[in-house]
C-alpha cells in the first residue's frame, strides 16, 4: 500500500477505562486539531493490540529499510514497566516464551526463537552486571 488514505491521527492524547471495566477509550487528536475519544469494548482490546502489533511489525520493517540508523536507537519504542516475568517454551520446543505482566496487570507474551536466545541471555547478563555496579559501558538503548 503506497498511499495511505483516511483520517490522519497526529497524536494520542489520553486513554482510560469505564468505571465498570467494560470499555476502554483512547482520545485521538486529528490533523485539524480536534480530539475525539474512540470507545472499544474490553473484549476487543486483545484483537486491537494484535492488529496494531501486526501493522507495527510491517511498519518497523519498512522504517529499517529506509532509516537503518534507527535500529540502534530502539526504533522509538515506548517503555512498558513490568511487574512479573515467567519464562517457558513453545509447545513444539523451538523457542522460549517470555510472559510479562505489566504493573497495570496486562499480560504480554513474546516468543524468542532459539537463534536469538543466547544473545538475549548474554545481554541480560551484561545489563545485570551494570545495574549491580560491576561493569560500565555497553550498549544503552534508552
Amino acid at each position: 500500500m503506497a498511499n495511505v488514505a483516511g483520517i490522519k491521527v497526529t497524536d494520542l492524547t489520553a486513554a482510560g477505562a469505564s468505571d465498570d471495566g467494560e470499555h476502554v477509550w483512547i482520545t485521538h487528536r486529528l490533523g485539524d486539531g480536534n480530539e475525539y475519544p474512540l470507545v472499544y469494548p474490553y473484549e476487543a482490546v486483545g484483537y486491537l493490540i494484535t492488529v496494531l502489533t501486526d501493522a507495527a511489525r510491517s511498519a518497523s520493517s519498512r522504517r529499517v529499510d529506509h532509516r537503518p540508523q534507527e535500529v540502534g536507537d530502539g526504533l522509538n519504542t515506548n517503555i512498558v514497566p513490568v511487574k512479573e516475568v515467567r519464562v517457558g517454551t513453545t509447545p513444539d520446543g523451538s523457542a522460549a516464551i517470555v510472559h510479562l505482566t505489566t504493573v497495570d496487570k496486562i499480560p504480554i507474551a513474546v516468543e524468542l526463537p532459539s537463534a536469538v536466545l543466547g544473545e538475549f541471555v548474554e545481554q541480560l547478563g551484561h545489563v545485570l552486571q551494570r545495574l549491580d555496579g560491576g561493569a560500565s559501558g555497553g550498549r544503552r538503548l534508552h
